[in-house]
Order: C-alpha cells, then sequence, then structure tokens
C-alpha cells in the first residue's frame, strides 16, 4: 500500500507568515516607541527649558552671603543637569571671607550653594576698619565684625593699602607663628602683637606683661620661660621682659625701673 504524503495547507502558510509579520512590526513598533522616550528624556535632560536653573540659593552667614552673591554667573537658560557646578563653587570661593563652597541640585529648578565662612584669629586695625586674619593668614573684612577680643597684629606693611603684598604676607606669617605657640598656654592669652623687623617681635599679653620676644627663632624656649616666670612673679609683678635669648633673659618690674635677670 503506497504511503500518503502531507503537505501544509495553504492556509496554515498564510496564517504563520501574518503572525510572523505582526510580530516584527510589533517589535520594530515598540524600539520606536523606545527611542522616541529615550529621545524626548535626553531633549527634557539636556535642552528642555523647564528644567533651566531659575533660582541660586545662597545659604550661611548673611555678611558672606552678601559678598559672594555679585559674583556668580551662569549661562543663559543653564540646565540643572549641567549646570557648571564647579565654576560656580570656585567663583563663589574668590570671595576673601569664603572658606569654602558647596554646590548641589535642588530639583527641578534650582542651584543651592553652601557657603562657609573663614573664621578670624586675629585683626588689623586701620581707623575705623577692622581686617579679619584666619589661621592660614588670609585677610578678609565682614560687616559689624570689628574682631574685639582679637589679638590685634601691627606691623610696618599691614596697612590697609600694602595688606595684600609680599612684605605685608611675610609680616602676617611671623607673627601668625608666635600666634600658635604661645595659644599653647592660656595664660600666654594676648592683646597685641607688634613686627619691627626680624629680629624685633613684642607681645603683649591680656593681663598687662610686655614680652620682646627678638625674632621669631626658639619660640618653644620663650613660651616655656615666659610661662614660668609667670608663675613664679605673677602677671601683675611683671611690666616688661626680654626673651630675645631665653639664656639672658631680664624682666622689669611694674612698679620701679629695676630690671632683674631671670633666675
Amino acid at each position: 500500500m503506497a504511503s500518503q504524503r502531507h503537505s501544509p495547507s495553504l492556509g496554515a502558510f498564510t496564517s504563520h507568515t501574518t503572525g510572523a509579520r505582526w510580530l516584527s512590526r510589533l517589535r520594530i513598533g515598540l524600539l520606536l516607541a523606545v527611542a522616541a522616550l529615550t529621545a524626548e528624556l535626553v531633549y527634557i535632560a539636556c535642552a528642555s527649558p523647564r528644567l533651566a536653573v531659575r533660582e541660586v540659593e545662597l545659604r550661611g552667614d548673611p555678611r558672606v552671603v552678601e559678598q559672594v552673591r555679585a559674583r556668580i554667573s551662569l549661562p543663559d537658560r543653564a540646565n540643572i543637569f549641567w549646570a557648571p557646578t564647579r565654576l560656580l563653587a570656585e567663583q563663589v570661593q574668590t570671595a576673601p571671607a569664603v572658606r569654602k563652597a558647596r554646590v548641589s541640585r535642588d530639583f527641578p529648578r534650582r542651584l543651592v550653594v553652601t557657603v562657609e565662612r573663614r573664621e578670624p584669629i586675629a585683626v588689623i586695625r586701620r581707623g575705623e576698619r577692622a581686617m579679619l586674619v584666619d589661621p592660614e593668614g588670609i585677610v578678609f573684612t565682614l560687616r559689624d565684625e570689628w574682631g574685639w577680643g582679637l589679638p590685634e597684629l601691627v606691623g610696618p606693611h599691614l596697612a590697609e593699602s600694602a595688606v595684600g603684598t609680599h612684605a605685608a604676607s611675610a609680616e602676617i606669617s611671623s607673627l601668625l607663628s608666635v600666634l600658635r605657640a604661645f595659644s599653647t598656654d592660656p595664660r600666654l592669652r594676648m592683646t597685641r602683637l607688634t613686627f619691627g623687623g626680624k629680629s624685633d617681635i613684642e607681645v603683649v599679653l591680656d593681663s598687662g606683661p610686655v614680652a620682646q620676644l627678638g625674632g621669631p627663632s626658639q619660640l618653644a624656649a620663650k613660651v616655656r620661660l615666659f610661662a614660668a616666670a609667670l608663675e613664679q612673679l605673677g602677671a601683675d609683678q611683671i611690666e616688661y621682659i626680654n626673651l630675645s635669648d631665653p639664656q639672658a633673659a631680664y624682666w622689669r618690674p611694674r612698679r620701679n625701673t629695676v630690671s632683674a635677670p631671670m633666675r
């Protein structure tokens, strides 16, 4: 008996082909939709006016904020995703009173700049103007901040017009080295430091005694000797003490002009 051969019907072939075509079209449609959605998202992220920076908010000491506001400059219609935050931080940090600035994004249309001010440890006074000095020797000003309670730095090049010069920076550096050395002992809290030359630095303590230090060398030994003199004699008894040479230091009592060697 001859075997029968079965061939697929035309209807079955046509149904399979049509389904494959629809599946292919569906895939293409989905790919196009995803592409269109991706393009829209890229447009929104990069160029849409809906995400243009509308506001830059400054946070920090109001006196510092008022100094940096005019320094901020962003491109027109800067996008929140692509706004130059590093450049913005650098612009803010050009203000001498700013120690550090951090920029963050507050979606959808605001940048937030947090400003950290410098903390002064000394003051330079010129007339009615007070110039504050931070631990790095940076000089800055703050509205209504007079630096009361801070030691005053005095020197021939510390006038307001010359404060940014190399000579003024060298004087400030020398005086701050003395300030740091003396800050280790609360009894040596000072009112004024005067730079008269490389071997002529004078200190006036809050408690009254005046100390001639000579140069900024051997500071540790001079601090120990001064502290020992205050401990032994009392700040109310010392008018003047010369520590230029720790091996030959001498002092002068308040009530007379007789010099006495340190023992």
